[in-house]
């Protein structure tokens, strides 16, 4: 895999793929072929390998999440005809979901109110090179995916970082972020490394497997924390 990202990515640097405004040919600086596709392309490879995606309810592409979860009643006398749930649908992002049917009615009422609730469990946000800015919105929504899901992780896959940006991960929503070219954007990039590739597929198996024992934590430790 990291060969043959290498191989497109040296190959789109040529300056003969580039659109002249002259001939009329080429790509223009805007076109999908210069986009992060291909690193959607690698996430989606690693995460269709996991048993998981077979899972009853679960989704896996861009899609959005449910977002804003709560009762708002007109009044509280209301309540007893229409609760009124209420959620909303954030953006779409490449994102592993489970989706689930809900069921309620108010106690001693025959009707039930039904909604699909869909839960985001790993999100994965792309870049050739992260910066502040960018970093900012994600840490947000990364906020706002574990307000639904408490259990919703969010990963950070770049080429590149902004030059002199390294960004504290600690107390934050975003849980990791993978360098691909180990590096600071710079004149000339280093290769693909396909070390990452592998920490990166075994940081999502890690993440769809991870378990919390506090018994066998305790036993290992003698600390719960």
């Amino acid at each position: 895999l990291a060969t043959v990202l290498n191989d497109f990515t040296s190959a789109l640097s040529n300056r003969k793929y580039l659109y002249n405004s002259v001939t009329r040919n080429g790509f223009k600086e805007d076109s999908p072929i210069f986009s992060v596709a291909y690193l959607n392309d690698l996430i989606s490879l690693l995460m269709l390998r996991n048993k998981i995606v077979d899972n009853q309810g679960i989704s896996w592409g861009y899609q959005g999440f449910s977002t804003n979860l709560k009762f708002n009643p007109q009044n509280l006398c209301l309540m007893e005809k229409d609760p009124m749930f209420e959620q909303k649908l954030s953006e779409d992002y490449l994102c592993l979901a489970q989706k689930m049917d809900f069921q309620f009615r108010v106690t001693g009422k025959w009707h039930f109110h039904k909604y699909q609730i869909v839960f985001p469990l790993i999100i994965f946000h792309t870049f050739k090179e992260l910066n502040e800015n960018d970093f900012i919105q994600i840490e947000y929504m990364g906020k706002i995916a574990r307000s639904t899901f408490e259990k919703s992780r969010t990963i950070i896959v770049v080429e590149t970082l902004m030059p002199q940006f390294v960004p504290d991960l600690k107390n934050s929503a975003v849980d990791c972020i993978f360098i691909l070219r180990k590096q600071f954007t710079s004149g000339k990039e280093a290769e693909i490394d396909h070390e990452v590739i592998e920490k990166l597929d075994c940081k999502i198996k890690e993440i769809i497997m991870e378990s919390e024992d506090v018994t066998v934590n305790f036993i290992k430790t003698g600390i719960i924390e």
